[in-house]
């Protein structure tokens, strides 16, 4: 599953003021070159004003052909806005390219604090708060299990009581993903979406929007091995922001991150569960094994206490490490013990060792 790409070239972007009064200044050129006046805009926004700049390109193009007889001068001035309307394309171009650049680095620092997670519980407790961090204020992460929609964990910035109702009434009366809801779609489609007009859409949770008092919110799947398992959804509530397409861009891209996270940690958590399940198996058998071995009513003739404990320990199966890790000992002196052992003995290997230790064991206790 790739990551989305994030195009640049898409994504509206705040510019900066001295590119804005550089646009407004060519703005005031043209319509005096061109001899006519332009509609007001906003020149804040990347697609506000590369709709402008296109539109002064092709009524100054416009001119040039419709010339029959132009000046020297007036072709020079023509040509001059022309050249000035690329270099300021270019720019916004920039801007918008430096701000995607930038984005994606705040996904990945954003993805980057989940790394070390090593259970599900605790990536799903850290999703939310990082994703705060992209520009949404409230963000919620949800896991789908059998066409039902279960609130696990979510973030509001200032407001942690919120989180905590809206996740208790999801929980309390989890919703169904019967096509309904918008929820539906992402589940089914597989791809992020947009829920807008929130508050009169009737194909919203409205218990829930009721409680965030919402105008709009952006949800994106989480698929694990091309299945729907969960969904997150982010809002602007405190900027008032309505969300839009690239809120829904960068929503995607995380959550697309935060499924290859999944995706890791479960594998983790299952082979974490599957080796404490080995261990106690094993564990219990060992428990049992040395539960029935004679144990020594007496010191050992030849071997020392801690020499007894690492033999038991030899009978018991343990290898060196699992040893050393129970006696708190180096395994470089375990070794050194067993050479001891072996030599005591006189035996010629540690199934030797152990079956002469637990032969002087049995006649020990026999007396």
């Amino acid at each position: 599953m790739a990551p989305a790409a994030m195009d640049s070239r898409h994504r509206d972007v705040a510019l900066d003021g001295d590119l804005g009064d550089r646009i407004r200044d060519l703005v005031a050129d043209a319509g005096s070159t061109l001899g006519r006046e332009f509609p007001a805009r906003d020149l804040s926004r990347a697609v506000s004003a590369k709709q402008v700049l296109r539109y002064l390109w092709e009524a100054t193009v416009a001119d040039l052909l419709r010339a029959t007889d132009i000046r020297p001068g007036e072709l020079a001035r023509l040509t001059l806005l022309l050249n000035r309307i690329r270099e300021i394309e270019s720019a916004v171009d920039e801007a918008r390219l430096s701000e995607g650049v930038e984005l994606l680095r705040r996904v990945r620092r954003a993805l980057a604090r989940m790394h070390d997670a090593t259970t599900v519980d605790e990536l799903f407790t850290r999703a939310p708060e990082a994703a705060c961090t992209l520009g949404f204020d409230r963000v919620l992460v949800s896991t789908v299990e059998n066409s039902t929609w279960k609130l696990q964990t979510m973030c509001v910035v200032g407001d942690p009581k919120l989180a905590e109702d809206m996740v208790a009434a999801g929980r309390d009366n989890p919703p169904h993903l019967d096509g309904t809801l918008i929820e539906s779609d992402i589940v089914a489609h597989r791809r992020a979406g947009l829920a807008l007009d929130v508050q009169r859409n009737p194909r919203v949770e409205r218990t829930l929007v009721k409680m965030s008092r919402c105008t709009s919110y952006g949800v994106a799947p989480l698929a694990v091995q091309g299945q729907v398992v969960g969904m997150v959804h982010g809002d602007c509530y405190r900027p008032h922001r309505e969300v839009d397409a690239s809120d829904r861009a960068v929503l995607n891209l995380f959550a697309e991150g935060l499924s290859h996270s999944l995706y890791r940690v479960r594998v983790l958590q299952g082979v974490a569960d599957l080796q404490r399940g080995l261990q106690q198996l094993t564990g219990d058998t060992r428990l049992t094994a040395r539960q029935a071995l004679p144990a020594p009513a007496q010191p050992h003739p030849l071997l020392s206490s801690r020499e007894v404990e690492v033999v038991e320990l030899l009978a018991a199966g343990e290898p060196n490490r699992l040893i050393a890790r129970k006696l708190s000992i180096s395994e470089g002196t375990v070794k050194t013990h067993v050479t001891h052992i072996l030599r005591k003995l006189g035996a010629a290997n540690r199934a030797e060792a152990v079956a002469y230790w637990l032969r002087d064991a049995s006649v020990v206790r026999a007396r």
